[in-house]
Protein backbone atom coordinates (compact mmCIF):
# COMPACT_ATOMS: atom_id res chain seq x y z
CA UNK A 1 0.00 0.00 0.00
CA UNK A 2 2.79 2.40 0.96
CA UNK A 3 4.72 1.58 -2.22
CA UNK A 4 1.60 2.05 -4.29
CA UNK A 5 0.97 5.54 -2.87
CA UNK A 6 4.62 6.44 -3.26
CA UNK A 7 4.56 5.41 -6.88
CA UNK A 8 1.57 7.59 -7.60
CA UNK A 9 3.08 10.62 -5.97
CA UNK A 10 6.44 10.08 -7.59
CA UNK A 11 4.85 9.73 -11.01
CA UNK A 12 2.92 12.94 -10.50
CA UNK A 13 6.06 14.67 -9.15
CA UNK A 14 4.13 16.43 -6.40
CA UNK A 15 6.08 18.35 -3.75
CA UNK A 16 4.38 16.56 -0.81
CA UNK A 17 4.98 12.83 -1.02
CA UNK A 18 2.84 10.52 1.09
CA UNK A 19 4.87 7.63 2.45
CA UNK A 20 2.32 6.66 5.11
CA UNK A 21 1.18 3.04 4.98
CA UNK A 22 -2.50 2.98 4.18
CA UNK A 23 -2.57 6.00 1.89
CA UNK A 24 -3.84 9.38 2.98
CA UNK A 25 -2.13 11.64 0.50
CA UNK A 26 -3.09 15.22 -0.26
CA UNK A 27 -5.54 14.24 -3.01
CA UNK A 28 -8.63 15.56 -1.26
CA UNK A 29 -6.88 18.01 1.04
CA UNK A 30 -7.73 21.13 -0.92
CA UNK A 31 -11.36 20.14 -1.24
CA UNK A 32 -11.63 19.65 2.49
CA UNK A 33 -9.85 22.88 3.35
CA UNK A 34 -11.98 24.92 0.97
CA UNK A 35 -15.09 23.56 2.67
CA UNK A 36 -13.76 24.59 6.09
CA UNK A 37 -16.30 27.26 6.89
CA UNK A 38 -19.67 25.96 8.19
CA UNK A 39 -22.55 26.26 5.75
CA UNK A 40 -24.85 27.42 8.54
CA UNK A 41 -23.02 29.22 11.35
CA UNK A 42 -26.09 29.49 13.61
CA UNK A 43 -26.78 25.77 13.24
CA UNK A 44 -23.16 24.99 14.07
CA UNK A 45 -23.29 27.19 17.18
CA UNK A 46 -26.57 25.50 18.12
CA UNK A 47 -24.87 22.10 17.97
CA UNK A 48 -22.06 23.42 20.15
CA UNK A 49 -24.50 24.71 22.76
CA UNK A 50 -26.17 21.31 22.81
CA UNK A 51 -22.84 19.87 23.96
CA UNK A 52 -22.62 22.59 26.60
CA UNK A 53 -26.21 21.90 27.66
CA UNK A 54 -25.35 18.31 28.55
CA UNK A 55 -23.76 19.78 31.69
CA UNK A 56 -26.75 22.01 32.34
CA UNK A 57 -26.46 22.17 36.13
CA UNK A 58 -22.86 23.33 35.85
CA UNK A 59 -23.99 25.85 33.25
CA UNK A 60 -26.74 27.16 35.56
CA UNK A 61 -24.23 27.52 38.39
CA UNK A 62 -21.89 29.43 36.09
CA UNK A 63 -24.68 31.80 35.04
CA UNK A 64 -25.66 32.46 38.67
CA UNK A 65 -22.11 33.13 39.82
CA UNK A 66 -21.52 35.43 36.84
CA UNK A 67 -24.67 37.37 37.74
CA UNK A 68 -23.44 37.81 41.33
CA UNK A 69 -20.01 38.97 40.14
CA UNK A 70 -21.54 41.52 37.77
CA UNK A 71 -23.90 42.85 40.46
CA UNK A 72 -21.07 43.28 42.96
CA UNK A 73 -18.94 44.94 40.32
CA UNK A 74 -21.68 47.46 39.52
CA UNK A 75 -22.14 48.39 43.18
CA UNK A 76 -18.56 49.54 43.75
CA UNK A 77 -18.81 52.88 41.83
CA UNK A 78 -21.89 53.80 43.88
CA UNK A 79 -19.93 53.30 47.09
CA UNK A 80 -17.04 55.35 45.67
CA UNK A 81 -19.42 58.17 44.80
CA UNK A 82 -20.92 58.22 48.30
CA UNK A 83 -17.48 58.11 49.92
CA UNK A 84 -16.19 61.03 47.82
CA UNK A 85 -19.32 63.09 48.47
CA UNK A 86 -18.64 62.96 52.22
CA UNK A 87 -15.95 65.54 51.45
CA UNK A 88 -17.56 68.96 51.09
CA UNK A 89 -16.61 72.61 51.15
CA UNK A 90 -18.87 74.60 53.49
CA UNK A 91 -18.37 78.38 53.76
CA UNK A 92 -14.92 78.08 52.27
CA UNK A 93 -13.87 75.37 54.73
CA UNK A 94 -13.26 71.69 54.05
CA UNK A 95 -15.71 69.41 55.84
CA UNK A 96 -15.39 65.61 55.98
CA UNK A 97 -17.91 63.20 57.50
CA UNK A 98 -15.43 60.53 58.61
CA UNK A 99 -18.04 58.16 60.02
CA UNK A 100 -19.90 57.90 56.73
CA UNK A 101 -16.66 57.72 54.75
CA UNK A 102 -15.40 54.87 56.93
CA UNK A 103 -18.68 53.02 56.47
CA UNK A 104 -18.65 53.33 52.68
CA UNK A 105 -14.98 52.34 52.47
CA UNK A 106 -15.68 49.28 54.62
CA UNK A 107 -18.55 48.30 52.33
CA UNK A 108 -16.23 48.66 49.31
CA UNK A 109 -13.67 46.34 50.94
CA UNK A 110 -16.37 43.73 51.57
CA UNK A 111 -17.62 44.03 47.98
CA UNK A 112 -14.12 43.57 46.55
CA UNK A 113 -13.40 40.59 48.83
CA UNK A 114 -16.69 38.86 47.96
CA UNK A 115 -16.15 39.62 44.28
CA UNK A 116 -12.71 37.99 44.37
CA UNK A 117 -14.16 34.86 45.98
CA UNK A 118 -16.90 34.75 43.34
CA UNK A 119 -14.30 35.16 40.56
CA UNK A 120 -12.31 32.20 41.90
CA UNK A 121 -15.46 30.08 42.01
CA UNK A 122 -16.35 31.19 38.49
CA UNK A 123 -12.96 30.04 37.21
CA UNK A 124 -13.38 26.61 38.78
CA UNK A 125 -16.91 26.16 37.43
CA UNK A 126 -15.88 27.40 34.00
CA UNK A 127 -13.02 24.88 33.87
CA UNK A 128 -15.37 22.06 34.87
CA UNK A 129 -17.90 23.05 32.21
CA UNK A 130 -15.21 23.32 29.55
CA UNK A 131 -13.63 19.94 30.29
CA UNK A 132 -16.99 18.17 30.60
CA UNK A 133 -18.09 19.53 27.23
CA UNK A 134 -14.82 18.67 25.52
CA UNK A 135 -14.90 15.16 27.01
CA UNK A 136 -18.26 14.46 25.39
CA UNK A 137 -17.27 16.13 22.11
CA UNK A 138 -13.95 14.30 21.82
CA UNK A 139 -15.57 10.97 22.69
CA UNK A 140 -18.24 11.38 20.02
CA UNK A 141 -15.67 12.60 17.51
CA UNK A 142 -13.53 9.51 18.10
CA UNK A 143 -16.61 7.30 17.74
CA UNK A 144 -17.44 9.05 14.47
CA UNK A 145 -13.93 8.52 13.12
CA UNK A 146 -14.04 4.82 14.04
CA UNK A 147 -17.20 4.40 11.91
CA UNK A 148 -15.90 6.23 8.84
CA UNK A 149 -15.32 4.18 5.68
CA UNK A 150 -11.78 3.20 4.69
CA UNK A 151 -12.02 5.59 1.74
CA UNK A 152 -12.09 8.56 4.13
CA UNK A 153 -8.96 7.56 6.05
CA UNK A 154 -7.28 6.67 2.74
CA UNK A 155 -7.88 10.13 1.27
CA UNK A 156 -7.19 12.27 4.36
CA UNK A 157 -3.92 12.74 6.19
CA UNK A 158 -3.80 10.85 9.47
CA UNK A 159 -1.93 13.67 11.15
CA UNK A 160 -4.60 16.16 10.08
CA UNK A 161 -7.32 13.95 11.54
CA UNK A 162 -5.30 13.73 14.75
CA UNK A 163 -5.03 17.53 14.75
CA UNK A 164 -8.83 17.68 14.72
CA UNK A 165 -8.92 15.51 17.83
CA UNK A 166 -6.27 17.49 19.71
CA UNK A 167 -5.58 21.06 18.57
CA UNK A 168 -8.98 21.99 17.13
CA UNK A 169 -10.96 20.50 20.01
CA UNK A 170 -8.62 22.26 22.42
CA UNK A 171 -9.46 25.56 20.74
CA UNK A 172 -13.15 24.84 21.30
CA UNK A 173 -12.32 24.16 24.95
CA UNK A 174 -10.61 27.54 25.24
CA UNK A 175 -13.56 29.27 23.59
CA UNK A 176 -16.00 27.67 26.03
CA UNK A 177 -13.96 28.42 29.16
CA UNK A 178 -13.22 32.02 28.20
CA UNK A 179 -15.71 33.29 25.65
CA UNK A 180 -18.88 31.92 27.25
CA UNK A 181 -18.37 33.57 30.64
CA UNK A 182 -16.93 36.73 29.09
CA UNK A 183 -19.86 37.11 26.70
CA UNK A 184 -22.52 36.57 29.37
CA UNK A 185 -20.74 38.87 31.81
CA UNK A 186 -20.28 41.48 29.08
CA UNK A 187 -23.98 41.58 28.27
CA UNK A 188 -24.97 41.92 31.94
CA UNK A 189 -22.36 44.62 32.56
CA UNK A 190 -23.37 46.48 29.42
CA UNK A 191 -27.02 46.67 30.47
CA UNK A 192 -26.24 47.47 34.13
CA UNK A 193 -23.62 50.13 33.43
CA UNK A 194 -25.80 51.83 30.81
CA UNK A 195 -28.74 51.96 33.23
CA UNK A 196 -26.61 53.52 35.97
CA UNK A 197 -25.15 56.05 33.53
CA UNK A 198 -28.63 57.15 32.53
CA UNK A 199 -29.51 57.46 36.21
CA UNK A 200 -26.59 59.77 36.93
CA UNK A 201 -26.54 61.92 33.78
CA UNK A 202 -28.29 61.41 30.41
CA UNK A 203 -26.07 64.11 28.87
CA UNK A 204 -22.83 62.36 29.82
CA UNK A 205 -24.33 59.07 28.70
CA UNK A 206 -24.84 60.48 25.20
CA UNK A 207 -21.21 61.63 25.17
CA UNK A 208 -20.12 58.11 26.17
CA UNK A 209 -22.07 56.62 23.27
CA UNK A 210 -20.11 58.66 20.72
CA UNK A 211 -17.21 56.19 20.71
CA UNK A 212 -19.38 53.05 20.41
CA UNK A 213 -19.81 53.21 16.58
CA UNK A 214 -16.05 53.76 16.28
CA UNK A 215 -15.39 50.71 18.47
CA UNK A 216 -17.72 48.50 16.45
CA UNK A 217 -16.31 49.65 13.10
CA UNK A 218 -12.68 49.20 14.11
CA UNK A 219 -13.17 45.83 15.82
CA UNK A 220 -15.20 44.41 12.93
CA UNK A 221 -12.69 45.41 10.27
CA UNK A 222 -9.71 44.26 12.33
CA UNK A 223 -11.35 40.91 13.04
CA UNK A 224 -12.06 40.32 9.34
CA UNK A 225 -8.48 41.20 8.46
CA UNK A 226 -6.78 39.04 11.11
CA UNK A 227 -9.15 36.07 10.68
CA UNK A 228 -7.35 34.82 7.56
CA UNK A 229 -4.06 34.49 9.44
CA UNK A 230 -5.54 32.45 12.28
CA UNK A 231 -7.46 30.18 9.91
CA UNK A 232 -4.38 29.60 7.77
CA UNK A 233 -2.30 28.90 10.87
CA UNK A 234 -4.66 26.10 11.91
CA UNK A 235 -4.53 24.61 8.40
CA UNK A 236 -0.74 24.70 8.37
CA UNK A 237 -0.64 23.12 11.82
CA UNK A 238 -2.77 20.25 10.52
CA UNK A 239 -0.42 19.84 7.55
CA UNK A 240 2.60 19.92 9.85
CA UNK A 241 1.15 17.23 12.11
CA UNK A 242 0.20 15.18 9.07
CA UNK A 243 3.72 15.39 7.64
CA UNK A 244 5.31 14.32 10.94
CA UNK A 245 2.90 11.40 11.37
CA UNK A 246 3.45 10.20 7.80
CA UNK A 247 7.24 10.36 8.01
CA UNK A 248 7.33 8.52 11.34
CA UNK A 249 4.92 5.73 10.41
CA UNK A 250 6.36 5.41 6.89
CA UNK A 251 10.01 5.72 7.94
CA UNK A 252 11.05 2.38 6.42
CA UNK A 253 9.55 3.33 3.08
CA UNK A 254 11.29 6.74 3.16
CA UNK A 255 14.66 5.11 3.79
CA UNK A 256 14.06 2.34 1.27
CA UNK A 257 13.51 4.86 -1.53
CA UNK A 258 16.23 7.25 -0.33
CA UNK A 259 13.77 10.13 0.17
CA UNK A 260 15.18 11.48 3.44
CA UNK A 261 16.24 14.74 1.81
CA UNK A 262 12.83 15.17 0.17
CA UNK A 263 11.09 14.55 3.50
CA UNK A 264 13.32 17.11 5.22
CA UNK A 265 12.68 19.71 2.54
CA UNK A 266 8.91 19.20 2.67
CA UNK A 267 8.84 19.45 6.46
CA UNK A 268 11.09 22.51 6.37
CA UNK A 269 8.82 24.25 3.87
CA UNK A 270 5.65 23.61 5.87
CA UNK A 271 7.39 24.54 9.13
CA UNK A 272 8.68 27.81 7.66
CA UNK A 273 5.22 28.74 6.36
CA UNK A 274 3.75 27.92 9.76
CA UNK A 275 6.38 30.10 11.49
CA UNK A 276 5.69 33.11 9.26
CA UNK A 277 1.91 32.73 9.54
CA UNK A 278 2.10 32.37 13.34
CA UNK A 279 4.14 35.57 13.62
CA UNK A 280 1.61 37.46 11.48
CA UNK A 281 -1.31 36.04 13.47
CA UNK A 282 0.29 37.02 16.80
CA UNK A 283 1.16 40.53 15.60
CA UNK A 284 -2.27 41.33 14.19
CA UNK A 285 -4.03 39.53 17.05
CA UNK A 286 -2.25 41.72 19.61
CA UNK A 287 -3.30 44.95 17.88
CA UNK A 288 -6.96 44.64 18.91
CA UNK A 289 -6.28 45.27 22.62
CA UNK A 290 -4.26 48.50 22.29
CA UNK A 291 -6.69 49.95 19.74
CA UNK A 292 -9.67 49.24 21.98
CA UNK A 293 -7.81 50.72 24.98
CA UNK A 294 -7.14 53.91 23.01
CA UNK A 295 -10.81 54.28 22.14
CA UNK A 296 -11.76 53.58 25.76
CA UNK A 297 -9.34 56.25 27.01
CA UNK A 298 -10.74 58.69 24.46
CA UNK A 299 -14.20 58.05 25.88
CA UNK A 300 -12.84 58.57 29.40
CA UNK A 301 -11.40 61.99 28.47
CA UNK A 302 -14.63 63.12 26.77
CA UNK A 303 -16.75 62.17 29.80
CA UNK A 304 -14.34 63.81 32.25
CA UNK A 305 -14.34 67.06 30.26
CA UNK A 306 -18.13 67.04 29.92
CA UNK A 307 -18.60 66.27 33.61
CA UNK A 308 -16.26 69.07 34.65
CA UNK A 309 -18.15 71.52 32.46
CA UNK A 310 -21.52 70.44 33.90
CA UNK A 311 -20.35 70.74 37.52
CA UNK A 312 -18.73 74.15 37.01
CA UNK A 313 -21.91 75.50 35.43
CA UNK A 314 -24.24 73.77 37.89
CA UNK A 315 -26.04 71.76 35.20
CA UNK A 316 -27.77 68.52 36.12
CA UNK A 317 -27.09 68.77 39.88
CA UNK A 318 -23.96 66.64 39.61
CA UNK A 319 -21.32 66.32 42.32
CA UNK A 320 -17.67 65.40 42.12
CA UNK A 321 -18.57 61.92 43.35
CA UNK A 322 -21.14 61.60 40.58
CA UNK A 323 -18.49 62.37 37.96
CA UNK A 324 -16.23 59.75 39.48
CA UNK A 325 -19.09 57.23 39.33
CA UNK A 326 -19.82 58.17 35.72
CA UNK A 327 -16.17 57.69 34.80
CA UNK A 328 -16.16 54.27 36.43
CA UNK A 329 -19.39 53.24 34.74
CA UNK A 330 -18.16 54.53 31.39
CA UNK A 331 -15.13 52.24 31.67
CA UNK A 332 -17.37 49.36 32.68
CA UNK A 333 -19.62 50.20 29.73
CA UNK A 334 -16.79 50.29 27.19
CA UNK A 335 -15.08 47.21 28.62
CA UNK A 336 -17.88 44.78 27.60
CA UNK A 337 -17.92 46.26 24.10
CA UNK A 338 -14.18 45.57 23.88
CA UNK A 339 -14.68 42.06 25.29
CA UNK A 340 -17.38 41.27 22.75
CA UNK A 341 -15.11 42.63 20.00
CA UNK A 342 -12.22 40.44 21.19
CA UNK A 343 -14.45 37.36 21.54
CA UNK A 344 -15.80 37.98 18.05
CA UNK A 345 -12.26 37.92 16.70
CA UNK A 346 -11.55 34.75 18.70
Amino acid sequence: MAERDFGKNNAAQKPQIDFRPGGGGPRNMNARINGEKPKNTLKTLGRLFKYIGKSKYVLYALICITLLITTADLLSPVMQQKAIDTIKVVDGKLSVDFSKMTFFLAVMIVIYAVNSAFALTQGLISAKLSQSTIYVMRRELFAKISRLPIKYTDTHRHGDIMSRMTNDVENVSTAISQALTSLFSAILTLVGAFSMMLYYSPIMTLVALITIPLTIAVSTNLAKFMRKYFVRRQKLLGQLNGQVEEMVTGYKTVVAYGKEESALNTFGEISENFRKCSISACVWGSIMGPVMNFIGNLQYVLIAATGGYLVINGIGGLSVGSIQAMLQYSKKFSQPVNQIANQYST
